[in-house]
This record gives structure tokens, C-alpha cells and sequence, in this order.
């Protein structure tokens, strides 16, 4: 996996940092700007979905459920910033 190979690689506050100001961004943008908030939503979305899937055979079934509820949600929420509703 080469892609986990470079995010060893990068220091370990820009794994956490980047991820936290594109969704900061990503929900700041607003009128105009919605649809390039919900591409940037998008992507923290893909990061978050990824590392759930990497994660989910060493997680106990009600762990599980929590972080898929949490994918689901967020997911919902790119849905609704791409129809301007948030």
C-alpha cells in the first residue's frame, strides 16, 4: 500500500491538521461557493470512509456500528452542502 506508506512518511500533525482545516473550509463555504464546499467535503468523507474500511476487521461490533453511523452522517451531510442546504 503505497499511499499508507507516504502518510508514514508526512509528520504526524499534518495527518490530523489537513483533514481538520478541509472540513472547516469545506463547511465555511457558502452561496456561491456550495458546490466547491461539497467537493472538499467530499474528499475529507472518501479519508474518513478509507481509514474506517482499514480499521473495521480489528473493531468489536458495537464500534462498528458507531463509526459506520458516523460515515453514514457525514455522508448525509455532503449530500445536503452539495443541494445548498447546509
Amino acid at each position: 500500500m503505497p499511499v499508507l506508506a507516504r502518510m508514514h512518511a508526512m509528520p504526524r500533525w499534518l495527518i490530523v491538521v489537513l483533514p481538520a482545516v478541509l472540513l472547516f473550509a469545506g463547511l465555511l463555504l457558502r452561496d456561491s461557493w456550495a458546490w466547491l464546499g461539497g467537493i472538499v467535503l467530499l474528499l475529507v468523507w472518501a479519508f474518513l470512509t478509507w481509514l474506517t474500511a482499514l480499521s473495521w476487521p480489528a473493531l468489536a461490533p458495537g464500534s462498528r456500528f458507531f463509526r459506520a453511523l458516523i460515515v453514514l452522517a457525514f455522508g448525509a451531510i455532503v449530500v445536503m452542502k452539495f443541494l445548498g442546504r447546509f
